[in-house]
């Protein structure tokens, strides 16, 4: 049994656990019965099919009920035949696809961050979550373009329902915002990382991820990547969980997974911290004060408001007191769609210039992927976007 296969019941359940505390604290009920907010949601998308010879039994539910094939221990297959268009966006209760093409040595970073974004399981925009984007500031200016906050609304149903969100939430109040300040890694801390990484890698983004990788020859710490998935989610360990010292002090107080999904607090300014859900907690905690997004470039003579449903947004705003002038994040998108984007920039491609342009269902973004890499290669320093244009 390996080092991810052997998480005991109740060291799940103790994730479980530590995030209805967590959410309940911020008023985040996840024991509240969601029928009624259900009943507005748009019907659910069939499933996409499975191919020739492969099956994935229902999961069954708390209440004995089935459940969505991305709850709690269910498989994905990966094959070679393609399926049908995957939707353009998931509700809290969608069922993901379980089969994708093979991707190959040919495919291009554009073509599989697109075929990520089609997979992914993401949120409806004014039915699973609002926000209210407010006014457009310059990143120089410095007065508040927004008396409120950027999230009006989260359905709790997506913390409980989704297992990839559930050990996501658990990660987040790990660590110390300071740089410098030694990061104590706790074994119930590590049963938190393995209990994510599981989780993660059940879904078709981070499937696809670790195909690609394969395919594309790629390299970790002098050996190919491998075709086992348990040797892949120690890789995924090793990249974005290990400790290193960013603040040149050698104190282990840093990893790419706070920098990026969490952040940090160095030298008077906040580094990192690309992430919807924690910016939603933290707005939930008073931490967080957003003050304005940048308003985004154009091609052409073509326009793109900034609107409520946008899938990207470039955000300026303060933590605890600190300032982030120019921030980019995805919003609405699963934790492993983010995880598989930047694993695959960080292991196939260069730090910088990974220009892609997304089509989020008829609203494009030509974004650069960047991603820093930090001890010798071996460790993200920091992975996030860069809008540089959007369009219609």
């Amino acid at each position: 049994m390996g080092f991810f296969d052997d998480l005991k019941a109740a060291a799940i359940e103790k994730v479980k656990e530590k995030v209805k505390e967590e959410l309940a604290e911020l008023g985040i009920d996840l024991d509240e019965d969601d029928a009624d907010e259900d009943a507005d949601e748009a019907p659910e998308p069939e499933p996409e099919e499975i191919a020739a010879g492969e099956s994935s039994p229902p999961a069954q539910d708390d209440d004995g009920g089935e459940r969505p094939v991305s709850a709690w221990s269910t498989p994905l297959n990966v094959t070679t035949s393609s399926p049908p268009s995957a939707p353009a966006a998931a509700s809290s209760n969608y069922s993901p696809s379980t089969s994708f093409p093979r991707p190959d040595a040919d495919t291009t970073f554009n073509e599989a961050v697109q075929k990520l974004w089609d997979l992914d399981a993401r949120l409806i925009p004014n039915q699973d979550y609002k926000i209210d984007v407010q006014s457009s500031k310059h990143p120089c200016n410095k007065e508040d373009a927004a008396e409120e906050p950027l999230f009006t609304y989260v359905k709790p149903a997506v913390f409980r329902k989704r297992p990839t969100f559930t050990t996501f939430v658990a990660l987040l109040n790990n660590y110390s915002a300071y740089t410098g300040e030694e990061e104590d890694v706790t074994e119930q801390e590590l049963q938190e990382n393995r209990a994510f990484l599981n989780e993660v890698m059940k879904t078709a983004p981070m499937k696809y991820c670790h195909q690609y990788c394969i395919a594309k020859g790629c390299t970790y710490k002098g050996k190919e990547i491998s075709g086992s998935e348990s040797e892949f989610k120690r890789t995924l360990d090793s990249i974005w969980f290990e400790l290193y010292s960013r603040s040149g002090r050698r104190n282990m107080d840093s990893s790419g997974f706070e920098h990026v999904f969490v952040g940090e607090v160095k030298n008077g300014q906040v580094s990192g911290f690309h992430n919807w859900i924690m910016f939603y907690l933290e707005e939930k905690r008073g931490n967080v004060d957003f003050r304005g997004y940048i308003k985004p470039k154009c091609r052409d003579s073509s326009t793109a408001e900034t609107n409520d449903d946008d899938p990207v947004l470039t955000l300026q705003f303060r933590w605890n007191g600190v300032e982030k002038f120019v921030g980019t994040c995805f919003i609405g998108v699963t934790p492993e769609f983010e995880m598989a984007l930047y694993t695959m920039a960080f292991l196939a491609y260069e730090e910088d210039e990974n220009v892609i342009t997304l089509d989020a269902g008829g609203e494009m973004f030509d974004l650069n992927v960047k991603c820093h890499k930090y001890d010798r290669n071996t460790k993200v320093g920091s992975c996030y976007v860069e809008a540089l244009a959007h369009y219609e």
